[in-house]
């Protein structure tokens, strides 16, 4: 009995320190600029739909994502309102930040909640070089049910999140830039001139 509840408690010591890495990785930025591949899977499709672009954030709640495959798109938020702007289109959406609150994007994208407060590890497993560890949201989120945070030699190489509908989105991540200077105008979230504004 006491060896079969040490085979249950020993993997759980290591997933809670694989935990703890993480968290060490991400309370050391300030701020950051990866180029990504993302891939999208819905649950009536195996066939993924794949954007490339960039991604930038700054602790504050402050991101920036910009879309530039297949289609051009940008989505920026300056810590209070958020904004979604389809230039092929000519229209943004813009919106309280309040309105679309995810802990789990705060916590893994943003850096803006610990790790430990969010999430739980569930499990981990390894291919190819590349450690896994599966993540489940433990406070209320409203999109994500589930994680997956790919690491390689120490390093975050990508994240896979699972919606509650079934849906899969994976980041792939080329180049991480960590704690450069965001300029003025990186989180703006002022709609450019011309485009038409669509209430959320």
């Amino acid at each position: 009995m006491i060896m079969a509840l040490l085979a249950l408690f020993i993997p759980l010591v290591g997933l809670a320190q694989e935990l703890e890495r993480l968290e060490k990785l991400l309370e050391g930025l300030r701020s950051v600029k990866v180029a990504f591949v993302q891939r999208v899977v819905y649950p009536w499709t195996s066939k993924p739909e794949v954007s490339k672009g960039f991604f930038y954030a700054e602790r504050g709640g402050r991101f920036r994502i910009e879309y530039e495959q297949p289609e051009r798109m940008l989505i920026v938020s300056d810590g209070r309102h958020i904004l979604i702007h389809s230039p092929s289109e000519k229209t943004a959406i813009k919106d309280r930040v309040d309105n679309n609150r995810s802990a789990v994007v705060e916590a893994l994208f943003l850096a803006s909640r610990p790790l430990s407060e969010v999430f739980e590890i569930t499990g981990e497993f390894k291919k190819e070089g590349i450690t896994t560890v599966v993540l489940k949201p433990k406070v209320k989120d409203e999109f994500f049910n589930r994680v997956y945070v790919d690491l390689e030699e120490g390093k975050v190489k990508g994240i896979r999140v699972e919606d509650r509908n079934g849906t899969s989105t994976s980041f792939e991540f080329i180049s991480i830039s960590k704690n450069f200077t965001p300029s003025p105008e990186l989180f703006n979230t002022t709609p450019p001139k011309g485009v038409k504004i669509i209430n959320p």
